[in-house]
């Protein structure tokens, strides 16, 4: 699979993003990676979803430049906004996981004309209620990041590694590590605390996508209740729950999990396509 590397202006900096298939025919599906996750996450998705455009989006980008004094959720849905703009893509699939999964649903409650499909994976509309464990673990991380050196790299791989149930090859591990790594902890932070402080149930209803909400059994940050409150407050949503898969199950169960994301966006074939370029 050939991914070439894009960037769009914004103020003050930029974001990058990374496509595959841009001339195919299918609805364009859009990919948010989770907060310490990183666009890499999406690779066997992408793959298995032939005959559509793939753009996965890399959140730490903009950290690269003058960001924002006050990045957050909303900020980054501008910035996906903007990037759908550039590429001419009228109407998307957005999936979103975690942080991404909440920037996701600014995208589908702001603009819901833009979202034909959606789907949330280890999200919930708020993090309140999110579980103690994995809390402590990003507590511990953004201390470690004043540090710096070696604190701040052990704190990483602990909180990276948390987000699935096993451990990928080495090779895999330190593209996912570098990533969280190499980027400004002060803006990790910054759009982290931004997300703590959020809280879109009111603005569910808005959602007017078909919706599938995954969750992993072995979530170990989001709950069966952050689904159910996702299920009950967007008007066409269902929920899945993957047996033995973690908090980022595209990594833990990516054949399983491609399926179900295929199966949902496939849906309804004869309803007529509204991205493209």
């Amino acid at each position: 699979m050939d991914v070439h590397h894009r960037t769009v202006p914004l103020p003050g900096t930029s974001l990058s993003y990374h496509v595959s298939r841009p001339a195919a025919d299918g609805t364009p599906v859009v990919f948010l990676h989770p907060w310490f996750g990183c666009w890499q996450f999406w690779t066997s998705t992408m793959r298995h979803l032939t005959g559509r455009p793939c753009y996965a989006v890399d959140f730490y980008s903009p950290a690269a430049g003058e960001w924002s004094a006050d990045p957050g959720p909303t900020t980054l849905a501008d910035a996906v906004v903007a990037m759908m703009d550039a590429e001419g893509l009228d109407r998307v699939d957005v999936v979103g996981n975690s942080v991404g999964g909440i920037v996701a649903q600014v995208i589908a409650s702001t603009t819901p004309e833009r979202v034909r499909r959606l789907v949330l994976v280890g999200t919930g509309a708020s993090t309140r209620g999110a579980l103690p464990g994995f809390a402590r673990a990003v507590d511990r991380w953004i201390e470690a990041g004043r540090e710096g050196g070696a604190a701040s790299r052990a704190a990483a791989e602990d909180t990276v590694g948390m987000l699935f149930t096993g451990r990928p090859d080495d090779a895999t591990w330190d593209t996912y590590l570098q990533a969280v790594v190499r980027t400004d902890p002060a803006y990790l932070a910054a759009v982290l605390g931004a997300a703590r402080e959020l809280d879109l149930t009111p603005r569910l209803s808005r959602i007017s996508a078909p919706t599938l909400v995954v969750r992993g059994s072995e979530d170990c940050a989001r709950t069966a209740e952050h689904a159910a409150v996702l299920v009950a407050g967007i008007p066409a949503a269902r929920s899945v729950e993957l047996p033995g898969a973690g908090h980022s199950p595209m990594v833990d169960q990516p054949d399983r999990f491609a399926d179900l994301v295929s199966a949902h966006l496939d849906e309804e074939a004869a309803e007529p396509v509204g991205g493209g370029r």
